[in-house]
């Protein structure tokens, strides 16, 4: 999610066009997030997994096409075509149980496709010279982004897939996406309302801890609220682990949000993208879930 613009200029000598400019990033939020609730709200009318496997494909794909072009020194961009493939043939493999194929080393399938794009990778740099450190560092960038941007989100597939979960693993996937967006509107409301003390500014200067506490409020407060209304369809979530679940989601949701600040901070960077206005590119679309997911994931295996 984008930094709270409030914290960004206190000092600004042009208050009221700050406050334009709040109400045009608010309006292009509230535009984009209508945007995203009415795909999922389709997704939900076909009460099938594939639409959101679709949706995962496409936001995954944006999201490694703009990681790479967060570095601005090309030869960053070296391997970035392995990665690609890689990654179509990971997902391809992960959705294969769908099309029934299936197999006991599928489980590993982390694993071998780490092995096999690094493999690749050393293997392809044998044609060319040798950098220094360089050389190193465009491997080590390729294999965090083929994690970030394709491992830890495949566990939003790795739910609807969950066969324990049925026919209700698009409502536990809905209720994963509702909380950890509401983390992100919570922090921004409340930040951009009353945001002055500042979290971390040396990662995200624009994020205050009213905004923090804002996020916990929202999420907690919507994870009830979606227990309320559909606690029928998520029996693995009670009442209490409804509280706790909204709790460590919010906190994690803002650690994956930090993540993503620290890679546009480190490489200089201030937008990875501008496909929602108002939101920003793919990356700061899924920023929060890429965390959010792999701990959601671990709390159904663990409470299933």
């Amino acid at each position: 999610m984008p930094d709270n613009p409030a914290a960004d200029s206190p000092d600004s000598p042009a208050p009221a066009k700050g406050a334009s400019s709040k109400r045009r990033t608010l309006l292009y939020r509230t535009a984009s997030t209508s945007f995203l609730v009415t795909l999922v709200a389709v997704a939900l009318w076909f009460s099938e997994v594939w639409p959101f496997l679709v949706i995962f494909t496409i936001l995954s794909f944006g999201g490694l096409i703009e990681y790479f072009r967060l570095f601005p020194h090309p030869g960053f961009r070296r391997f970035r075509w392995l990665a690609f493939i890689g990654a179509g043939g990971y997902l391809a493999l992960l959705y294969a149980p769908l099309w029934g194929f299936k197999a006991d080393w599928l489980g590993q399938l982390d694993g071998i496709f780490l092995a096999l794009l690094t493999i690749s990778m050393v293997t392809s740099r044998l044609r060319e010279p040798l950098e220094g450190y360089r050389s190193f560092d465009e491997i080590a960038a390729t294999l965090f982004g083929f994690t970030y941007c394709i491992l830890l989100f495949s566990f939003v597939p790795k739910i609807l897939l969950l066969p324990a979960l049925g026919s209700n693993s698009v409502i536990y996937l809905v209720y994963l996406v509702a909380v950890t967006k509401l983390t992100d509107i919570g922090a921004y409301l409340v930040g951009s309302a009353i945001g002055k003390d500042k979290l971390v500014p040396h990662i995200s200067p624009g994020k205050t801890w009213q905004g923090f506490w804002g996020a916990l409020f929202f999420a907690v407060a919507g994870s009830y609220a979606f227990y309320f209304i559909a606690g029928d369809h998520i029996p693995i979530i009670t009442a209490v682990h409804a509280g706790l679940l909204g709790l460590v989601i919010a906190l994690v949701a803002i650690l994956g949000d930090l993540a993503e600040s620290i890679m546009k901070r480190s490489l200089a960077v201030k937008d990875s993208g501008h496909v929602m206005p108002g939101i920003g590119g793919f990356l700061d679309l899924i920023d929060s879930v890429i965390f959010t997911a792999p701990i959601f994931y671990f709390y159904l295996l663990l409470f299933n």
